[in-house]
């Protein structure tokens, strides 16, 4: 019996990573597991990406962002920043403008990186209210989540 079960999740895990790398639709912005070359990143405006940013800063302790949620991102644009970077990881750099719950509008920084998500599948992303970050966190003005 415990064969057969080690057998079942052997397969179970090999179909969840062919998943992965299946590659993704023309028009979806889901991305696969890969170290091929090409675009493994969705863009900075992907639904998904500024669903992603709105949870990070959602989650981040009721103090550091005095409560604020974002409500929504506008004037979105992709910031080149690969410039010295010899890292394998690819990463895309975003800036854009975020409508906060209070009704105030501040500037966010973000970075999508692959290979961040959980067990180094998928993406993952940072972002950061430039302005807001009191403790710093992200570094100055938000060094972490902008290219070098």
């Amino acid at each position: 019996m415990h064969i057969a079960r080690t057998v079942c999740l052997t397969l179970s895990a090999l179909a969840f990573c062919a998943s992965l790398a299946a590659p993704a639709a023309a028009n979806d912005d889901r991305v696969y597991f890969s170290f091929a070359s090409g675009n493994r990143l969705p863009d900075c405006t992907a639904a998904s990406v500024q669903s992603a940013v709105a949870g990070t800063v959602a989650r981040a302790r009721r103090d550091y962002y005095d409560g604020r949620t974002i409500l929504s991102i506008d004037g979105i644009s992709e910031v080149n920043g690969r410039g010295n970077d010899v890292s394998p990881i690819e990463r895309r750099y975003c800036k854009g403008t975020a409508s906060l719950s209070d009704g105030s509008i501040q500037a966010v920084h973000y970075m999508v990186e692959e290979h961040a998500g959980f067990v180094g599948l998928g993406w993952n992303v940072e972002a950061c209210l430039a302005p807001l970050d009191k403790w710093r966190v992200y570094g100055d003005h938000c060094s972490t989540a902008r290219p070098h």
